[in-house]
């Protein structure tokens, strides 16, 4: 009887600290003003506008380019995506930094060559942008 009220009191607990957590997770809010920061030295957010999935003419199943924005406090110099946490599909994409107007930075992520990505393969769109790697 014992061991029956300690599984379920685990039970509970797990199902308790899951609902925290959830609780918590859905909450968090991505907003042009977010920062991120530590020390004496502050890491000013991007914010990404303009994301276009262009497909390949003639195969619609297949991505050529994603295209895309980024604007914060200072320049990226460096961009990089990634599609999908799929296994064996998690790889981050280098990607292509125009000439920016205004702090407004035209991103180009090029699929052409190599591995072709599949449209079906997209689950997620995660996008770094850095302007300290140098």
């Amino acid at each position: 009887m014992l061991r029956n009220f300690k599984v379920i009191l685990v039970v509970l607990v797990v199902l308790v600290l899951a609902g925290g957590a959830y609780a918590f997770a859905a909450g968090n809010t991505n907003t042009p003003l977010s920062a991120a920061g530590y020390s004496a030295k502050v890491v000013a957010g991007y914010a990404v506008t303009d994301l276009k999935y262009n497909l390949k003419s003639g195969d619609p199943t297949l991505v050529d380019t994603i295209t895309f924005k980024v604007e914060g406090a200072v320049l990226a110099d460096t961009v990089q995506l990634q599609t999908s946490l799929l296994e064996g599909k998690t790889d981050w994409k280098d990607c292509t930094i125009g000439a920016a107007t205004d702090l407004v930075q035209p991103i180009t992520c090029t699929y052409t060559t190599g591995t072709p990505l599949l449209i079906a393969d997209v689950s997620q769109t995660n996008i770094v942008a850095s302007s300290n790697t140098k």
